[in-house]
């Protein structure tokens, strides 16, 4: 089963940590694709039949992803950062649901974090708690956008269909081969709408993916949605974002331009967090950026780690107190 399909490891100036993900894959049927935008090429092991490498210095997110579409052969397809590991367990069981779901375009599991100690020790911490078994069935494009707000994970790194894949890369794309957007939230939140204007969205009950906590992470540096949506200076970029967007549901639905770019803007407007969740972020925000309330910060975060460790006490798609096969594969890979 997982001979059908490609990881796509978009690598970034992180040779330690896509070493060490090639490593974790290495025995494993899985093709993988990496467009590198790394400033130096990788001099790592690259000698498996089922890595394809390309290397294109600084290239944009999205336009080196557009340079391996044509390279992908399998019918599945699914993003695995470079500091992640996507399980391959869980990734078959993605696939299998989908073949026996034709109408959904994407589905994934359940994830975890974690961050590597200076001593050897990984501890790992559930995350996504809220989004158990979500899943978004509606029979009709904006129904299912709709249904989309309140979602607390992100479907980036999700096993999608190769065919919805390559579709909605297409959109973000004008007429001239020009990218109609360039920030990486927008692309998250691009990618999160497209995927489930082409088909229906499965949440299931199995161990996905471990995703680490790095500082200084690209998402730390990128303008904030809420500013690229409000201010007059990123006017034309989510301009461009909403128009992608926009001809895609119009040509899905069979509506016009105007009504589909209307309704795509609603959606995008709408608050995918209650308002007090909002409002714990902006605290939590505030305090990581002051180092006199360190002290506060990592009290809340402790806090909200021992509550999703209450909330996901006893799951096995949550192995964060006991050790499986899963995990101990993922150790092995972190400490070499």
């Amino acid at each position: 089963m997982l001979e059908n399909v490609t990881v796509i490891i978009p690598a970034h100036n992180r040779p330690e940590r896509l070493q060490r993900l090639l490593d974790y894959y290495s025995g494993t049927d899985i093709r993988i694709l990496i467009p590198d935008s790394s400033d130096t090429r990788f001099s790592g092991k690259l000698d498996s039949p089922n890595i394809t490498y390309v290397h294109r210095p600084k290239e944009h997110m999205l336009v080196k992803v557009r340079e391996v579409l044509p390279l992908i052969s399998t019918d599945y397809v699914l993003y695995c950062a470079d500091d992640d590991f996507a399980v391959p367990a869980g990734i078959a069981k993605m696939v299998q649901f989908l073949e026996q779901n034709k109408d959904y375009s994407i589905a994934q599991g359940h994830y975890l974090t974690f961050t590597p100690e200076q001593n050897g020790k990984v501890t790992f911490y559930p995350r996504y708690i809220r989004n158990f078994l979500n899943k978004i069935s509606d029979d009709n494009a904006k129904a299912r956008l709709a249904h989309e707000k309140g979602m607390y994970a992100s479907m980036l790194y999700g096993v999608t269909r190769t065919e919805v894949f390559r579709t909605i890369y297409g959109y973000c794309f004008n007429e001239q081969g020009n990218l109609r957007y360039k920030n990486l939230f927008l692309a998250e939140e691009f990618f999160n709408h497209a995927v489930l204007i082409q088909g229906k969205y499965a949440t299931l009950p199995y161990f996905f993916s471990a995703r680490e906590r790095i500082k200084g992470s690209a998402t730390e540096t990128t303008t904030p949605l809420s500013v690229i949506k409000n201010s007059p200076v990123y006017k034309d970029e989510y301009g461009g974002f909403i128009t992608a967007l926009a001809l895609m549901l119009a040509d899905k639905e069979g509506i016009e331009i105007k009504d589909a770019e209307e309704y795509m803007r609603y959606i995008s407007a709408c608050p995918m967090d209650s308002p007090s969740v909002i409002f714990k972020r902006k605290v939590n925000s505030f305090i990581s950026k002051h180092r006199l309330l360190h002290w506060a910060s990592q009290l809340s975060e402790w806090r909200y780690h021992q509550k999703g460790l209450k909330a996901v006490k006893g799951m096995a798609s949550y192995p964060c107190t006991f050790t499986t096969s899963d995990t101990e594969a993922i150790l092995r890979a972190i400490n070499g």
